[in-house]
């Protein structure tokens, strides 16, 4: 259960930031990045909370669990950065997209608009 608890943000960003790219959920892509940045953190001290406390429970006062939590830790805060850059490079790609496609709207109606003029001249 607990090593479930700690791939939770990551599977969060990869899930909603996908989302939030689309437009498919209210929450904006920042606000996803932000929740789940948080989340790392928060599953990191809940994961070091219930790592001593079954130390305890064991009578065992070695820390190594605890160094390879901090490990773990660090590397999907790694993974969830480089996750969160990956999916900005595809929205602002998709913004992009969309740029062109609405300046290229804009460009057909103001052909439209002259064809309106010509045809309203004759």
């Amino acid at each position: 259960m607990s090593i479930i608890l700690i791939f939770l943000p990551l599977l969060f960003q990869i899930i909603f930031g996908r989302k939030a790219i689309g437009g498919d959920i209210k929450l904006s892509f920042g606000t996803v990045c932000l929740i789940s940045f948080l989340g790392q953190i928060l599953t990191t001290i809940l994961e070091h909370n219930i790592i001593l406390s079954n130390l305890q429970k064991n009578s065992n006062f070695c820390g190594l669990p605890l160094v390879g939590l901090i490990m773990v830790s660090l590397f999907l805060t790694f993974i969830l950065i480089i996750t969160i850059f990956i999916q900005d490079r595809i929205r602002k790609s998709y913004g992009y997209v969309e740029e062109i496609d609405a300046k290229d709207d804009d460009e057909y109606e103001k052909y439209q608009e002259d064809e309106e003029d010509i045809t309203f001249l004759e």
